[in-house]
Order: structure tokens, then C-alpha cells, then sequence
């Protein structure tokens, strides 16, 4: 999505790696070599994201206002890079939330239990 809509329903469903992004800078900022690290951390089982995705994905998420950049907390090490942080925005949390639930009801299906459970 290219434009800015504050249409929750407008952005789902949204990508996986898409809600990934969303759900690693809920709770504090990152930037982009951070995103890419906790992803590996907290998602082992699922693909690594590259960094020329990632920065795509953020992108676009800035455009569409899902995410925004912010200052580097306190205690981030200073280096001669400017390292540019990403946290996501209240609409950000919104729509990871709404595709969260949405999730949760295509697995809470009759058909979703018996494919999992078979």
C-alpha cells in the first residue's frame, strides 16, 4: 500500500514478513541491523530477513505510516554511522493486532483444528 489510510481493514492481509516488522518494533525501537537480529532471535524457525528486504519493507511502512522513524533511545552506542530507528505507530499496533485476530480465527476453524490435530 503506497498511500496513507487510516482504514485498518485497508492494509489486511498483510505479508508475513510484513507483520513480523510490526511485531519487532511494538515494544521498542530498532534499527535496521536490530530488526534483522531479534527476528532471528525471536522467529528461529522462520526465514531470516534479509537486509535489502527488510529495507523495502520499512519503506513502504513509513509511506503508509504503519511504522515511523524515531530518535535512538539513550543507551544505543554512538558511532560515526547515524543508525536510523523505526518503531511501530499506533495504527501499526492497530493493524498487527487486527491481523493477529484474524489469524487467530482462521486457526480456530473446525478445519484449521483437524488439519493441525489431524
Amino acid at each position: 500500500m503506497s498511500h496513507k489510510s487510516n482504514k485498518i481493514n485497508d492494509f489486511l492481509p498483510i505479508s508475513p514478513l510484513d507483520f513480523q516488522v510490526l511485531l519487532l518494533l511494538q515494544h521498542e525501537p530498532r534499527h535496521g541491523y536490530g530488526i534483522v537480529h531479534a527476528g532471528e532471535e525471536l522467529f528461529p524457525s522462520e526465514p531470516p530477513l534479509e537486509i535489502g528486504s527488510l529495507y523495502r519493507i520499512v519503506g513502504r511502512m513509513l509511506d503508509s505510516g504503519l511504522i515511523r522513524e524515531v530518535d535512538p533511545p539513550p543507551e544505543s552506542p554512538r558511532d560515526a554511522r547515524r543508525r536510523r530507528f523505526y518503531q511501530t505507530t499506533e495504527l501499526g499496533v492497530a493493524v498487527a493486532r487486527a491481523e493477529a485476530a484474524r489469524m487467530h480465527a482462521l486457526l480456530e476453524s473446525p478445519q484449521a483444528t483437524e488439519l493441525l490435530h489431524g
